[in-house]
């Protein structure tokens, strides 16, 4: 007989382990009607540690979640996007098995990328409530969607998954990525608000910086931290209710907080001239 998991990997060196070094294993043995009355064995036991493979000396995904989907972008090690995928995730109406399955399925589809990429992955702290803290735009629908994964079902997965294969985790703050996201890169690369942020969340994993416009960049704050001027930015989009989709001309979007000494060139690129013919 074999010895495989779900994914057809081979695995009876793991129960040898197993066996050689007195582990303890757990045999279930049951039927799956739905599955043409094939008998199946289940076995759970301790595996060898597994060394990390994939880290970010090779580039990182990262991973950002939306109110319907879940957005991967690959951050080469030098900062820059080669790859963008939107997983789809539905959350609403289904069971707590439908969505354990679901969400192993999607971990277990990340994981596979970064054997791919041979790299690390990077999430927010999954400390939801913080980021939900952090929100710019509040979403009825995505404070219910990110409480449905702060049950731990996603912590659970990507953890075992990534010990499993060898793939660095990085948690990073969670703070502005969809922010800086929107204004650094969505405009400039094409990308919708969720890629965007999970590019964001890949560059912090890899330590790169993200520095805000200097047409947003008031003189007496020149000497504070990064985040303190993201800080006033995602207010200011909070406060006048800013769309994401307005965010795609940014520069309009948020002219009321344009430095002074920038908003006459702002002006100027935005003037109609109309001919007299005078």
């Amino acid at each position: 007989f074999s010895v495989s998991d779900r994914d057809g990997r081979y695995r009876a060196t793991d129960l040898d382990y197993a066996i050689n070094n007195f582990k303890p294993i757990t045999i279930q043995v049951f039927r799956r009607e739905h599955k043409q009355d094939n008998w199946y064995v289940h076995l759970a036991t301790y595996i060898q540690e597994i060394p990390v493979v994939y880290t970010r000396k090779n580039g990182c995904l990262g991973i950002d979640f939306n109110a319907e989907s879940i957005s991967v972008a690959y951050v080469k090690w030098d900062g820059n996007i080669e790859y963008l995928e939107e997983i789809p995730y539905k959350w609403k109406n289904q069971t707590t098995g439908q969505r354990q399955a679901s969400m192993r399925n999607i971990v277990c589809q990340v994981v596979k990328l970064a054997e791919f990429f041979e790299c690390a992955i990077a999430i927010e702290s999954l400390d939801f409530t913080l980021k939900k803290s952090k929100m710019s735009e509040e979403s009825k629908v995505y404070n219910e969607m990110l409480s449905n994964l702060s049950t731990g079902i996603f912590r659970e997965a990507i953890l075992s998954r990534c010990r499993r294969f060898g793939v660095e985790l990085i948690k990073v703050n969670p703070a502005f990525t969809s922010v800086i996201g929107m204004i650094n890169y969505m405009a400039k690369y094409g990308l919708n608000s969720g890629t965007a942020a999970a590019l964001v969340i890949g560059r912090r994993a890899l330590k790169l910086s993200e520095k805000i416009p200097q047409c947003l960049l008031r003189p007496e704050d020149v000497n504070k931290h990064d985040w303190s001027h993201w800080r006033r930015v995602a207010s200011f989009i909070k406060l006048h209710r800013i769309r994401r989709t307005q965010l795609f001309q940014w520069r309009k979007a948020l002219e009321g907080i344009l430095t002074h000494s920038l908003w006459a060139e702002h002006q100027l690129s935005v003037q109609v001239h109309i001919e007299t013919g005078e």
